[in-house]
């Protein structure tokens, strides 16, 4: 007769595992709703609206980037600083990737898309971000229904919202990424809400600084 080794593992003993602290693959609900208050749709368009008052179209052009590159500066330093407090196993499983001697193996792009997506779920009103490139050389992504340029566009009217001037808030988010994490990259954007109906940016890795 046989021998039935599964009959003989079974009655071995074997180490569990037993997880330090419950792991979460979900973003962190308070911290959605900090970044939410500080940095949310209305409240940015309602600031955007105070700051153009009054001004020529020109003005508004010029006084919209210097706004929005402003906040997607803040936006992104707070989300970074945020992602630290509250994380989750998505991202130490990344974090984790970069092994003793400094080797970036999964850092880019997952690490950036990371904390865009934070970024976007806590601000938007999409429940994924539609992300079209994933790969050690790119990260592209779209912004659909963009809640912020329906905020813009309500607030401040049809004519401002099309001025996109809200994009230099995207752009501003992924260039200080790049530069908090010492990332050499080229950031654009490749279509725009007010042209296509969506707005889609991308990230092409060139190296890390020394």
């Amino acid at each position: 007769m046989a021998k039935d080794y599964f009959a003989e593992l079974k009655k071995q003993p074997y180490p569990l595992f037993v997880a330090p602290r419950p792991y979460s693959f979900d973003l962190n609900e308070d911290m959605l709703r900090i970044i939410r208050e500080e940095f949310g749709a209305e409240g940015t368009a309602t600031k955007l609206a105070a700051a153009i008052k009054g001004k020529a179209k020109g003005e508004i052009e010029k006084a919209g980037k210097q706004f929005f590159e402003e906040f997607g500066q803040n936006w992104i330093n707070r989300v970074m600083q945020l992602g630290e407090e509250y994380p989750d196993r998505t991202i130490e499983v990344v974090l984790e990737s970069v092994d003793p001697d400094g080797n970036q193996f999964l850092v880019f792009p997952h690490v950036p898309q990371r904390y865009m997506e934070i970024a976007y779920l806590a601000t938007q009103q999409f429940l994924k971000l539609p992300v079209i490139l994933n790969n050690q050389y790119s990260f592209a992504y779209r912004v659909p229904q963009c809640y912020l340029f329906n905020q813009i566009k309500e607030k401040c009217g049809d004519a401002v919202a099309k001025l996109m001037t809200c994009q230099h808030g995207c752009l501003k988010a992924l260039e200080t990424i790049s530069k908090n994490m010492k990332l050499l990259a080229i950031i654009e954007m490749t279509a725009t809400t007010a042209k296509e109906g969506y707005c889609e940016f991308s990230m092409k890795n060139i190296g890390f600084q020394k």
